[in-house]
């Protein structure tokens, strides 16, 4: 993934998007192993 992000350009508006990724946790029982946890943790982590 690159280090910095492109500002993008269109013919009347700048912009340069960001994801916000929430994790609600009240309903989510065990939906998740370690597995999955190591796994998103090395993901986020590249991100």
């Amino acid at each position: 993934m690159e280090t910095k992000q492109a500002i993008r350009t269109g013919r009347h508006c700048v912009f340069k998007l960001h994801a916000h990724l929430v994790f609600v946790t009240r309903y989510r029982g065990k939906v998740f192993t370690g597995a999955h946890l190591n796994s998103l943790e090395l993901l986020f982590d590249r991100v």
